[in-house]
């Protein structure tokens, strides 16, 4: 309906009971759109509710008449919100621990679920923040109408260009909203200021008044690690994207580099390293799936989805049984549902692969400690399918200038700056619940991908980046996102030294 685009193309989401409520209410598609315009000066939430409607009818009086009023409040829901329920879980296995381990118990998700969400960002951010001696720091409801030197903390609510190119950020915390003005001559701040994206919990140190601050620095999130290594030389190899069941999924190919990990190809050097593996990681799109885009049979060779799990189960039982596999789902193509965080793959769709020894199903993403001895503390590997990679890629000028979808790295140190996979409420499909599970809190050793089928590792403050390959040649899906495939290549990481290399398998 063309009054839920018009909220849309301002930045707002309607809550499906209120678009009920509307679309039942009679009216016009032009007093429709005269009464979305009139919502939007009332300067309402993101996201719309039933409530927030209902509590502004009277505003909305001189477009609605008194008859119309009566149908509005006579449709009020005023069913009360339920939490969502989060049962943690923690798995270990010898070396292996599951150390952030998630499950969900959907419910119906009410406007309540946005807000304790974002808030539990803004309060386990913010606490970031005051550990950095701010100056003068207040919260914004406190701001003084005389101007003065002072630091603010609070979440991106919108971002703006002037018509002198300036740069406007409207900052909120629990207390109130604050417009930040960042000058294009300031180059170091605007380009900071640039990079800041809606959603953010960022600090600001400026001067000004409760109407407006000038910034003179902004404080992001950031991540350090110290570099660790492993007493004894271990490796960890990682792939994404098989997408077993597609006709361009390179069979033969990973075949062959099973056959290496195995050590039964390679010269006596590659025959070594390849019985030091111990640890494989697969990061998503384990399988093609069915239905997942239009015309997508055309290029399947297996068109049944239990069948493409148990052909993924089989050449996985061909790894030697001392490699301990982690597996998560990803993106739209495993049998999971679409919401991150998304759960291990079900024993339903894939039996035969909860029946492996050596194999451990974790949801997307996970925090996966390795290499645990009883004098070593082991490493802290992120594992995050990487759905919110396209939105970043598109919408933020130093990611399009740098070219990241032929270096998704980039990105990924993008996101380790916001310490979050997904900060912007559009950027991915999400489970709003307490705590927001997207959030980067303990920082990782590693942080490791897929989704974009390019394969590059580096290292961001201490913590080694790694975007993994794909097993599948471009797809008309795939074509559409602008990815352009790195078949086949993989990277492995010596634990011992922190030095990474590709496998070439292509």
């Amino acid at each position: 309906m063309q009054f839920v685009k018009e909220f849309i193309g301002r930045g707002y989401l309607l809550e499906v009971s209120l678009i009920q409520t509307l679309k039942d209410s009679g009216l016009s598609e032009e007093k429709l759109l005269r009464l979305a315009g009139n919502i939007i000066n009332l300067n309402p939430p993101k996201i719309i509710s039933n409530d927030f409607f209902m509590k502004n009818i009277g505003k909305l009086s001189e477009i609605l008449g008194d008859d119309e009023i009566n149908v509005f409040l006579g449709s009020f829901n005023k069913e009360k919100p339920c939490s969502c329920e989060i049962v943690s879980e923690k798995t270990k296995k010898k070396d292996v621990e599951i150390i952030e381990e998630v499950e969900l118990k959907p419910k119906k998700i009410f406007i309540e679920d946005f807000v304790k969400y974002f808030r539990d960002r803004y309060f386990t951010f913010k606490e970031y923040f005051q550990d950095r001696a701010l100056e003068n720091l207040c919260s914004i409801g406190k701001l003084s109408n005389q101007q003065r030197n002072v630091s603010i903390i609070g979440m991106v609510y919108d971002k703006r260009m002037t018509k002198n190119k300036n740069l406007l950020l409207d900052i909120e915390d629990l207390t109130g909203k604050v417009t930040v003005l960042i000058r294009q001559d300031k180059q170091d701040l605007f380009n900071k200021a640039n990079n800041v994206v809606l959603d953010e919990v960022i600090a600001i140190k400026g001067v000004g008044s409760n109407e407006i601050l000038f910034a003179n620095d902004i404080l992001v999130m950031d991540c350090f690690k110290e570099i660790k290594r492993h007493p004894e030389e271990m490796y960890a190899a990682f792939i994404a994207d098989l997408h077993v069941g597609s006709k361009k999924f390179y069979q033969q190919n990973f075949l062959n580099f099973i056959s290496w990990i195995n050590g039964q190809v390679g010269n006596d050097n590659q025959k070594e390293i390849a019985k030091k593996v111990k640890y494989l990681f697969i990061i998503g799109d384990c399988v093609d799936g069915v239905g997942v885009y239009p015309r997508q049979e055309s290029e399947l060779l297996i068109k049944d989805i239990y069948e493409q799990y148990s052909m993924l189960a089989g050449f996985l039982k061909k790894i030697r049984k001392d490699v301990t596999i982690v597996v998560c789902p990803g993106g739209k193509h495993d049998a999971v549902y679409q919401v991150e965080p998304q759960p291990k793959l079900s024993k339903e769709f894939a039996p035969e692969l909860h029946d492996m020894e050596n194999l451990i199903l974790v949801p997307n993403p996970s925090l996966v400690r390795v290499g645990i001895t009883e004098t070593f503390s082991g490493f802290d590997i992120l594992i995050y399918h990487g759905d919110s990679y396209d939105y970043y890629m598109d919408q933020v000028e130093y990611l399009r200038l740098n070219n990241s979808k032929l270096k998704p790295d980039i990105i990924m140190q993008f996101l380790l700056k916001k310490r979050h996979l997904a900060p912007t409420h559009t950027s991915t499909t999400y489970y709003p619940c307490e705590p927001d599970l997207l959030a980067i809190r303990k920082i990782p050793d590693m942080l490791v991908s897929g989704h974009i089928h390019k394969s590059a590792v580096s290292r961001y403050n201490g913590i080694l980046t790694i975007s993994c390959s794909c097993w599948q040649s471009k797809t008309s899906y795939q074509e559409k996102f602008g990815h352009e495939p790195d078949p086949c290549k993989i990277p492995l990481v010596n634990l011992q030294t922190g030095k990474a290399s590709i496998l070439d398998f292509s």
